[in-house]
């Protein structure tokens, strides 16, 4: 009774860490120190070696929850498990992103910028589709094709649907961050080779 046992993802430097500590039941009052451990799975170590991913340089300060089980009740995964999920993807092989990662680099450093940017907006529900969109993809040019007919796709969407909910405020932020990410698309460079 009273244990609380999760994980955390931080979006800046794709680390992950487990937590534990115990509280008072029902009342949800913290009467242990939080413990934590290191968890990061190979894939986002990778990215960040291979520099596909640019994390900052001080330590991370923002952690979403990806998990969270008290005592010994049902575990809730928040939406940074759709992200954790997809970095710890095995097939028979080994993991499978590390390796399309590593088979595609010049892939790697076109998706990977733009799953961090998403992790960092919170926007963990567009990573499934996204991923399985780019996965058959072999061509740099095709794949910021595809990517960036999804994502503007899916932020008119998501801009309709808070406007909708009367949230006037997401909506503005949404659209903000499209038309950011429009600039920034029509200012790359040619892929690299």
């Amino acid at each position: 009774m009273g244990y609380v046992e999760g994980e955390e993802f931080s979006p800046t430097h794709f680390r992950s860490r487990r937590f534990s500590f115990y509280e008072i039941p029902i009342i949800h009052w913290q009467i242990t120190p939080i413990k934590r451990t290191r968890s990061t799975p190979a894939t986002a170590r990778l990215l960040s070696q291979k520099k596909w991913i640019s994390p900052p340089s001080t330590p991370p300060s923002v952690w979403h929850l990806v998990s969270l089980r008290r005592g010994a009740g049902e575990r809730f995964d928040d939406d940074a498990a759709l992200l954790l999920s997809q970095l710890r993807l095995r097939r028979t092989s080994g993991l499978f992103w590390s390796q399309w990662s590593q088979k595609h680099p010049q892939l790697a450093r076109v998706l990977w910028p733009t799953i961090a940017t998403l992790a960092q907006r919170e926007l963990y529900i567009l990573m499934p589709r996204l991923l399985e969109l780019v996965r058959p993809i072999d061509d740099v040019d095709a794949l910021r094709a595809t990517q960036d007919h999804y994502l503007r796709q899916e932020y008119a969407s998501l801009i309709d649907d808070m406007r909708a909910a009367g949230r006037d405020d997401l909506a503005d932020a949404l659209m903000a961050e499209a038309a950011q990410d429009r600039r920034q698309t029509a200012t790359n460079l040619p892929s690299e080779p």
